[in-house]
């Protein structure tokens, strides 16, 4: 279930995230949004906005795709097709569930790495005299960080919730004292505001949703504006601009391989020092209306882009795609005597897997015919199943007509846990389907084509499989077949009449003691047929088998023939 929904839900969720992430980086551009503080208010809603899609918008049951799977070979064993496919289908999803694991874990172990070399550090670090600059900032920003100095470290670095700890590159001690001032009145901000605890849970978000390029640029977007926003309030407390830029400058080729911010980021350096230089400000007027107008646009453009890639719902895209009419069958000619239904040249038998071998049942398949003859659709329109614990008939009004619940409506009467209800008859269900979609015809007059077809599930649990080893004679040999004493010619179905169909359709049946037929089963089908068939068969009357004097049930092969004068 898990497996399903995220695997069927990842490419839309993905395009929807990209659409409106593509949409949000345009804006500001748009509008010239230079107001750093809004600039960090507005992606950090933007990374909100797009964790909370898959819980905002409504999910669309899904329509089963135009496609099927056909065999192209004249004799498949249908258990193995059916087997093949379903493996194929979960190894596919399990692929996709492990690389995105196996992503995760690794981005997670290179930040866990980040952690224990800043922990290293901090039992590296030299610990300084504190000098005046030191005294005067802290007192000044309300801070209680310890400050050290360390050799080799090429940015200033700022760790630490409870324990807050500045690291210092041991030359700024050598650099003017407004420069030391302007570098650790910007570490000490960051202490002051907790933004360390906001960057590891953006490199948290970024490790989880590793795959999508999104997940990187808005974490990056984030995290400039936060500089951005510390370089004013670093301005603020020095007051020298010009100062500023110069110690941005001094440490702008140095880089940081630890989960800290960068106080010279090179990339993000240009924008940086064009702001710091920037005096001129948005007016708080500018300022509401631009984040008015940009909130519109990317509400829009979020429901522009759900429009356009829904997600589906995983608890009910299996049922739905089973029970529902596809887009092609929308459009399909339905069966007339100038199009009727084309010869059948492909047949496979459903086969039950072990779990559900002893249910047994009928149902009702609505298939569509491409204009080559192929199963191009295929939807459950009735069914009549019986098995362990439940008995069970519904037809197409039960399943998909107004207020209906489809076969799971009905789980809680039958007197079996719906878990094991579900299980069973989607099991059922998907081996009719499946033999069905290889099933061939000659190519149809008027395409595409829809007609139903019965589909015969399982071997009745009928008397003489019940009965004792020798209970039961089968017609051969010296068992002679018995003689019909009252024959009951079938009813021809009208649609198979006006559709030209004819043939012979064998089945297998007991000859109870009395000579009545007390069970049958097809063997060899012809779906329009077959029905008229059985309940022909079941009105026959045999003379009774005689063994040393003793009725004996016997089960032999019959056959209908329909032919049409």
């Amino acid at each position: 279930m898990i497996s399903t929904g995220i695997v069927a839900n990842l490419l839309p969720l993905s395009l929807q995230v990209l659409a409106v992430v593509a949409a949000a980086s345009l804006l500001p551009w748009l509008f010239r949004l230079d107001a750093a503080g809004v600039r960090y208010t507005y992606w950090r809603t933007v990374a909100v906005l797009c964790l909370a899609l898959p819980w905002i918008q409504p999910y669309r049951a899904a329509r089963i795709s135009t496609t099927s799977v056909v065999s192209t070979a004249t004799t498949v064993d249908s258990a193995i097709v059916v087997g093949a496919r379903t493996v194929a289908q979960i190894n596919w999803e399990s692929l996709l569930l492990w690389v995105l694991a196996i992503g995760i874990v690794v981005r997670l172990g290179w930040l866990a790495a980040g952690l224990i070399r800043l922990q290293r550090l901090r039992q590296n670090a030299i610990l300084h005299a504190l000098d005046a600059v030191d005294n005067e900032l802290q007192p000044i920003l309300g801070t209680r960080a310890a400050i050290r100095y360390m050799a080799g470290v090429e940015q200033p670095l700022t760790f630490g919730l409870l324990r807050p700890l500045v690291i210092l590159p041991d030359s700024l001690r050598g650099q003017p004292r407004d420069i030391q001032q302007a570098v650790l009145g910007h570490e000490l901000l960051h202490v002051n505001r907790r933004d360390w605890a906001w960057l590891i849970v953006e490199e948290i978000g970024v490790c989880l949703f590793w795959f999508h390029p999104a997940s990187w640029w808005v974490a990056s977007q984030i995290q400039q504006a936060r500089e951005e926003v510390v370089d004013e309030l670093a301005i603020q407390l020095t007051g020298r601009r010009k100062t500023y830029v110069e110690a941005l400058l001094t440490f702008s080729d140095a880089t940081s391989v630890v989960p800290t911010a960068a106080f010279a980021r090179r990339r993000h350096l240009f924008r940086r020092i064009a702001l710091v230089s920037k005096e001129s400000v948005m007016s708080s007027r500018r300022i509401v209306a631009t984040c008015a107008a940009m909130a519109l646009i990317v509400g829009t453009g979020c429901w522009f882009s759900v429009a356009a890639f829904p997600l589906r719902a995983g608890g009910q895209t299996r049922t739905h795609e089973r029970l529902n009419p596809g887009p092609l069958e929308l459009k399909a000619h339905t069966v007339t005597p100038e199009n009727p239904i084309p010869r059948r040249i492909q047949y496979e038998a459903p086969v039950l897997p072990g779990s559900v071998a002893s249910n047994h049942g009928r149902l009702g398949i609505k298939v569509t015919l491409d204009d080559v003859g192929r199963v191009a659709e295929a939807r459950v329109v009735q069914m009549d199943l019986e098995g362990q614990g439940f008995s069970f008939a519904a037809s197409e009004t039960d399943l998909t007509g107004p207020g209906s619940q489809g076969f799971l409506g009905s789980a809680k009467a039958l007197g079996v846990s719906p878990d094991t209800f579900k299980e069973t008859i989607e099991t059922c269900i998907d081996a009719a389907l499946a033999a069905v979609r290889q099933w061939r015809y000659d190519p149809p007059f008027e395409a595409p084509l829809t007609f139903s077809v019965d589909v015969n599930l399982g071997t009745p649990v009928m008397a003489f499989q019940r009965a004792p080893e020798g209970d039961a004679l089968r017609v051969g040999g010296n068992i002679n077949a018995p003689k019909k004493i009252r024959d009951v010619r079938p009813v021809y179905p009208p649609i198979a009449r006006e559709s030209n169909v004819t043939g012979v359709v064998i089945m297998e049946a007991r000859i109870g003691t009395d000579g009545s037929v007390e069970e049958a089963h097809v063997l060899k089908s012809i779906p329009l047929l077959d029905q008229a068939a059985l309940e022909a068969v079941k009105q026959w009357q045999f003379e009774p088998t005689l063994m040393n004097g003793q009725p004996t049930p016997v089960i032999m092969t019959v056959a209908v023939n329909f032919t049409l004068q």
